[in-house]
């Protein structure tokens, strides 16, 4: 089983395989093209959406989805009046991935999440202009970090590597 999916599905198993395999398809295609470590945007949907990965999921903030994309003059803008397509999970997590790049390299930087120093870019996919809760975004990191020891292990490998060498 390809590592996301059987991240989705360990932490998601009522969604059920079919699902999880469809959310893993979209999640692969959509993060590769924003150059966005997949089991960041897992650990997103399952933080933002309690744990329930309901693709219907509406706050009451104007935020829509698995993702939960802000839809605001100042969030998402471009789904003002639109704000049913952010139920399809293809068109949200596209939105999601977009922004993250979008405040990535406003931030200048392509830091690993779990790992970053500075400021926390992932953050503004929550808050906007201004990152209100830190909180936020270290439940994000905990799980993206949990996520890659237990899934993608030869990254946690090569990353020791690599300070090894340094040194």
């Amino acid at each position: 089983m390809h590592y996301l999916l059987a991240a989705i599905v360990f932490l998601a198993p009522h969604i059920g395989k079919p699902v999880a395999k469809n959310y893993a398809r979209i999640i692969k295609t959509e993060a590769a093209r924003k150059d966005i470590d997949p089991l960041l945007v897992v650990s997103f949907i399952h933080v933002e959406t309690f744990r329930k990965w309901n693709p219907r999921t509406k706050s009451t903030t104007n935020d829509y989805g698995l993702c939960q994309v802000h839809v605001a003059e100042r969030g998402s803008a471009r789904f003002l009046g639109r704000e049913e397509e952010l139920y399809i999970p293809k068109v949200n997590i596209r939105e999601w991935t977009r922004l993250a790049a979008m405040w990535r390299n406003y931030h200048h930087t392509k830091e690993d999440p779990a790992e970053a120093q500075g400021h926390m870019w992932w953050a503004h996919l929550k808050w906007g202009y201004k990152v209100k809760n830190p909180g936020h975004a270290m439940k994000v990191t905990k799980l993206y970090t949990l996520l890659k020891k237990k899934f993608r292990p030869e990254l946690e490998n090569e990353r020791v590597a690599q300070l090894e060498e340094v040194r």
